[in-house]
């Protein structure tokens, strides 16, 4: 495969077009239903862009980047049965895609955010195929791209995905309600960065079992009421109190 077409302009589509470009695989057209977001990537690496489906030019590869409620839509509009067409969703089966064409599912495990610059060869990107010469060529192609290409199916796929939610957008959600919680008290976020960074470093060395501490896990029940009776917020006393709870009773 040398030629790729990429249909979504989101930061996944951002991210992965720079990513061929930088290893040297030609992406030939950006599409996108809203034409300023499809120029924005394009322009940017000096490649052709639409907002028409009906405009896409012919290629090896297409990469459907969109949403997943409109993965189904948008793929159905690919004409080109010789070609392979991939979904980047975590969660949406191999059978979402709709067209005449070859079907696959290319999925990167990263959270992507477009002023964000990423060292590409450390993502992991998980393929799924309808067929063995097709995972062959895919996994040849992002070979080119990063050192860590795996094999999974649908069903692995949306486990490893909820994974990434609890590990990655729930941990940066409780990050907003420490940032939260400073502001409120006046106290700098930045205080708080060695502790987030020797916790994500602990992982690196200990599994996630070993390395938990805190009034929780102590069973410091004195602690834990503190912190409930100073929480304005009843949901976070709930959240506070759930997840206290449970990393109880997984460790006493």
């Amino acid at each position: 495969m040398k030629t790729v077409v990429i249909l979504g302009a989101g930061n996944v589509a951002f991210h992965l077009t720079r990513a061929f470009i930088e290893n040297t695989i030609q992406v030939k057209q950006i599409y996108n239903r809203t034409l300023e977001k499809a120029k924005k990537v394009a322009e940017e690496n000096n490649i052709a862009y639409t907002d028409k489906i009906s405009e896409i030019e012919k290629a090896d590869l297409y990469i459907v980047t969109s949403s997943d409620s409109s993965i189904e839509e948008i793929s159905y509009h690919i004409p080109f049965e010789n070609a392979l067409v991939v979904h980047t969703s975590g969660s949406m089966p191999i059978q979402s895609l709709k067209g005449k064409y070859r079907k696959g599912v290319l999925y990167p495990l990263q959270t992507f955010t477009k002023d964000r610059k990423l060292n590409y060869n450390e993502i992991p990107f998980f393929i799924e195929t309808e067929n063995e010469d097709d995972s062959k060529k895919l996994e040849e192609l992002i070979s080119k791209v990063s050192e860590h290409v795996y094999k999974t199916d649908s069903q692995q796929r949306l486990f490893l995905q909820m994974s990434a939610v609890w590990v990655c957008n729930f941990v940066n959600y409780m990050y907003s309600v420490g940032d939260d919680i400073c502001k409120k008290n006046n106290l700098p976020f930045d205080i708080l960065k060695p502790l987030i960074k020797e916790t994500a470093d602990k992982i690196e060395e200990l599994s996630p079992e070993k390395a938990q501490t805190g009034p929780a896990k102590r069973n410091d029940k004195i602690v834990i009421e503190k912190h409930l009776n100073v929480l304005q917020d009843d949901k976070l006393k709930l959240i506070y109190d759930l997840i206290s709870k449970k990393i109880n009773s997984k460790y006493n």
